[in-house]
């Protein structure tokens, strides 16, 4: 069986957890997130590694660049196996632009891990892969900044629209799975959350004045994850909330959303997505 046929088998059966890996030096913490992830939810890992042929070979380098990226993930299953000794793990190197490769993945796991993009930019969106597969992944997103508090609370802020109940709903999973205290961030104006499905969590509300990414960039300092919600039924742009904590914040952030019908698409399609721009909403 082939790496690719031996990935969507285990897509077909359970869903890995996947990791975006560009090299061991800027996505080391991505891979010891995932595997953890991974080892937690008893998912197979599926490291991958985009690759782009360059136009030009080098003389004598002939594949050379090829090699060293399956150097690069067999390197990040090998410690990923290290951290994790009963994990089962898949390292993969896809040719195709970054973007695509990560969303065919994002397409087939449960959850996909990436690195957050550097925090001071870029300003553009369109040139952020962690934005744009954020907001066009067919599933939850998480993108690891930051160190967070390993004891500190899941952080999800709510205004009210449907977008926050997806994030609400995932930050009560994400809190009883981490057995973790539950924060809700309620925008001004915005009626409180109902957290009936959280009896058994401690969970702490909080009115907050201002933008709401500001509060959720603030609590993230002293929290283990914060959640934004992404709903919809195909991709659409990041909104400003999210773009400010996907740049600011000071742990990892969820981006939420509900497996939609797009996923399956997603897998078959050969031409490249096209890139989205920033949400005036």
């Amino acid at each position: 069986m082939s790496l690719s046929a031996e990935v969507a088998a285990m897509a077909g059966t359970q869903a890995p957890i996947a990791v975006g890996v560009k090299d061991l030096v800027t996505d080391l913490a991505a891979v010891r997130m995932a595997a953890a992830e991974a080892a937690a939810t008893g998912r197979p890992l599926h490291v991958v590694r985009a690759f782009t042929w360059p136009l030009e070979l080098p003389p004598g380098g002939d594949g050379e660049e090829r090699e060293q990226a399956e150097r690069i993930v067999a390197d990040a299953a090998a410690q990923a196996r290290e951290w994790h000794r009963d994990l089962v793990v898949a390292p993969e190197v896809i040719d195709g632009d970054t973007i695509e490769v990560l969303l065919r993945a994002a397409a087939r796991a449960s959850m996909l891990v990436i690195g957050s993009d550097d925090p001071e930019g870029p300003a553009d969106p369109t040139a952020s892969v962690s934005f744009q597969v954020s907001a066009r992944a067919a599933g939850p997103v998480l993108c690891v900044r930051g160190t967070g508090t390993p004891d500190g609370p899941v952080v999800v802020g709510v205004d009210g629209s449907p977008d926050a109940q997806v994030g609400l709903a995932t930050a009560v999973e994400e809190a009883r799975r981490r057995e973790a205290p539950l924060v809700v961030l309620h925008a001004e104006g915005a009626a409180c959350a109902e957290t009936h499905a959280a009896a058994d969590l401690t969970v702490e509300h909080r009115q907050v004045e201002g933008p709401a990414g500001r509060a959720l960039i603030a609590a993230s300092a002293d929290a283990q994850l914060v959640v934004v919600g992404a709903q919809g039924d195909r991709p659409t742009p990041l909104g400003p909330v999210t773009q400010a904590v996907l740049r600011r914040a000071d742990c990892p952030v969820l981006v939420a959303r509900r497996r939609h019908a797009a996923a399956q698409a997603l897998i078959a399609a050969p031409h490249r997505p096209a890139r989205l721009g920033s949400s005036r909403a």
